[in-house]
């Protein structure tokens, strides 16, 4: 007898690709963002938002801390960092060159970045935006529309000088990290689970951003 949960499962790989047609390639979440950051107002009041403690960013998250809460189970991994948390770190590549002095974001999944999981990890690049770039409030008003899919605006951050007034998520370029050294890091910040939810609706944006033209092709 077929369960109704067995039923929804795909057939043939015209079935499969029906099911996966909403969910692998859509958009809507950037949409969403979007139109919830126009409704904020001018830029000035999308950043005052934005910048509320706790809003994209948070202090880092720490396994024990959740652990005594109740919040993960005792038989889940352990973790050290976590998908989107900010971190600094003299260990990571770029073109084959190494960058030194600014921050990153953590790209893989928290899942793969239990040691000994994968070797490697990916990074994305964090630009300070500061109070006298001759283009801040320009970059500033593009980042709090989130109209770009190349940058993510994140607010200043712990140790950021006094003169950062908010920070650009750089998504044009993965950077690389072997696991064993990115475990080592310096953490920064966490995403909060908004902040979280932005980012990874950016993410699936940019590496699996389909349009109509595509999908006809590859029929």
């Amino acid at each position: 007898m077929t369960t109704a949960k067995e039923s929804n499962v795909p057939g043939n790989l015209t079935e499969l690709e029906a099911h996966l047609q909403t969910l692998s390639h859509d958009d809507n979440a950037l949409k969403i963002i979007q139109k919830f950051a126009m409704n904020l107002g001018k830029t000035n009041q999308r950043q005052r938002v934005f910048n509320e403690k706790g809003a994209i960013v948070r202090e880092p998250i720490i396994y024990q801390d959740v652990l005594a809460r109740g919040l993960i189970a005792h038989n889940e991994d352990p973790f050290i960092l976590l998908q989107g948390d900010i971190v600094s770190t003299d260990t990571a590549y770029f073109l084959g060159h190494r960058i030194t002095g600014i921050k990153f974001a953590v790209v893989t999944s928290t899942c793969d970045l239990v040691p000994k999981r994968r070797e490697y990890a990916a990074l994305l690049r964090v630009q300070p935006i500061k109070k006298d770039d001759h283009y801040a409030k320009q970059v500033l008003g593009e980042l709090l529309k989130f109209s770009s899919t190349q940058r993510m605006y994140l607010p200043p951050l712990p140790n950021d000088p006094l003169d950062v007034i908010g920070n650009a998520l750089v998504f044009d370029g993965i950077v690389q990290v072997r696991l064993e050294d990115l475990l080592m890091a310096t953490r920064l910040a966490s995403l909060s689970l908004v902040g979280w939810r932005i980012f990874g609706s950016l993410v699936r944006t940019i590496m699996v951003r389909a349009g109509e033209s595509e999908v006809r092709m590859r029929s």
